[in-house]
């Protein structure tokens, strides 16, 4: 095994990081993603998966002409259920409320939602949201953009 230098080491760390950025932008996971065309998504016909007393369904993950990602889910919080813990993420998300009333904690300032009313969520902001009401809550999420940059 060659011994090398701090100094030969100092000569190499550029290259390899210069390689590694090479590496992530031939390799985007955008790039890899089916091309949103013109389609109908039919509620009953989308498969349910469930996490305790919540349902989600799937409706698409891609990208549009431009290559802008886009996501949506549809997801049906019992009463008094959260739909996730607090987190966060570089995408941008809108949340549409079908039905019920659901609280949407957004860097620790909440916003009661019911039917009809949008709650967009920014980039980086802590969030998660609860069903306050006394049925089911359905929302659909639409995910904006990435979090791959």
């Amino acid at each position: 095994m060659p011994n090398y230098s701090r100094r030969d080491l100092g000569l190499l760390l550029p290259a390899l990081a210069a390689a590694t950025v090479s590496a992530q932008s031939t390799d985007n996971p955008v790039e890899k993603l089916p091309r949103l065309g013109t389609k109908a998504y039919i509620f009953s016909e989308l498969p349910v998966t469930t996490n305790g007393q919540n349902k989600q369904r799937r409706l698409f993950t891609g990208k549009t002409h431009t290559g802008f990602k886009l996501e949506s889910h549809e997801s049906d919080i019992a009463p008094g259920e959260v739909n996730h813990p607090p987190h966060q993420h570089l995408r941008e998300e809108m949340m549409l409320v079908r039905e019920g009333v659901m609280e949407l904690m957004i860097s620790g300032h909440p916003m009661k939602l019911g039917p009809g009313d949008v709650g967009y969520i920014g980039s980086n902001e802590i969030h998660n949201a609860r069903n306050v009401g006394t049925v089911r809550a359905q929302y659909f999420i639409v995910n904006i953009g990435r979090d791959d940059v």
